[in-house]
């Protein structure tokens, strides 16, 4: 009996810690997704998403709080009063903007969230076509419930580098760097599903304009050096109607000169490596015919990245850095006399792409 009573005892404490843990997460609000969109008279729409999980299930649902307010730390406050849950920001995973918001400038929004030290400075920047409010306020039908949606969304676009991972310090980062413009992905609703939909460009802090995905993979390419991808192209050949790669890989070198007459100059020399998936041709990739495989696609990616480099130089956007590469040639006195904004559109860029077909994969002869 004395045993039995010493078993008891640390099983009902043990039930109790439990239950009593329980009640204290029943109280917390955890915001992983928050939304903001444009309001009239200088303030925003600001809407919050909250995960609750049921007692004794293990399905939930998202908690929607929503209101207009002048700066999200007002909003927060706000929105407090509408819930019996304590709202706390330290799993804030995603910062949802809208596009008519961002047009307007989104330093105001950032620097208020930036000095909550609660908010990881890894959060994700997201831009919405649309109100952002309408992304993570509805379910999706066949797809897990709307938080994890958007969250594994832009998790495998980003594990796949579909599309760059943009985080809250780095567009900050790139907001006060003179040699840089921020960038955000875009994502918007289509159907009852979400995609993603391009590459949102800025100036300083305001949105001027956005990549289409079909131009996203040269972006890439630009941007940074590739890891993994996968991409298609539709090439005005008679031997070569389409031909996809996955497994991308790529290294990209930036240098810059000045000629005789002071013109700027950016030689871009990327080598790009990949395994072709699916081919639609005449051709025999397994003999010499690779060869002018590779060589169609160095001369297409070279002609469609400065195709893209001219699109962010006609508006006055420098969105993969030339300016950090200007700036170190030139050295810090001669840059801080040089006006960028000015001489960035007139800078003449040439991509020079190597291409390799790594391997074949499988294929009848």
């Amino acid at each position: 009996m004395f045993k039995m009573r010493h078993l008891f005892l640390p099983s009902l404490l043990f039930l109790t810690g439990c239950s009593s843990d329980q009640n204290i997460l029943e109280k917390i609000g955890y915001i992983q997704s928050a939304a903001y969109d444009w309001a009239p008279d200088n303030k925003m729409k600001v809407t919050l998403s909250i995960p609750v999980i049921e007692r004794e299930s293990r399905d939930g649902y998202d908690e929607i709080l929503t209101i207009t307010a002048s700066s999200s730390k007002a909003a927060k406050n706000l929105l407090s009063r509408k819930t019996s849950r304590t709202l706390v920001s330290g799993q804030l995973r995603n910062l949802l903007y809208g596009i008519e918001l961002a047009k307007t400038g989104l330093r105001r929004n950032m620097d208020s969230i930036l000095r909550d030290p609660s908010i990881s400075k890894r959060s994700n920047i997201i831009l919405t076509e649309g109100e952002a409010h309408d992304i993570i306020n509805r379910d999706y039908t066949g797809h897990p419930k709307t938080e994890q949606y958007v969250d594994k969304l832009l998790q495998k676009e980003f594990q796949l580098q579909n599309t760059p991972r943009i985080l809250l310090h780095q567009f900050v980062r790139d907001y006060f760097d003179e040699g840089i413009d921020p960038i955000a992905t875009v994502i918007r609703i289509s159907g009852n599903d979400l995609e993603v939909s391009g590459i949102g460009l800025f100036k300083e802090d305001v949105y001027v304009t956005k990549l289409p995905t079909k131009d996203m993979i040269f972006f890439n390419l630009l941007y940074q050096n590739q890891k993994q991808g996968e991409f298609s192209f539709t090439l005005n050949d008679e031997d070569t109607k389409s031909i996809m790669f996955n497994a991308i890989s790529s290294k990209r070198k930036i240098k810059i000169r000045r000629d005789e007459e002071g013109v700027l100059h950016a030689d871009i020399q990327m080598v790009v490596h990949g395994s072709v998936l699916e081919y639609i041709g005449k051709l025999n990739l397994s003999t010499d015919d690779s060869a002018k495989v590779e060589k169609m696609m160095s001369a297409y990616i070279s002609e469609h990245s400065e195709r893209v480099l001219s699109f962010m130089q006609k508006h006055g956007v420098d969105s993969i850095g030339l300016g950090r590469y200007v700036r170190n040639e030139l050295g810090y006195a001669q840059w801080k006399k040089l006006d960028w904004a000015e001489a960035y559109p007139s800078v003449q860029v040439h991509v020079h792409a190597d291409f390799h077909i790594k391997n074949f994969g499988n294929f009848f002869d």
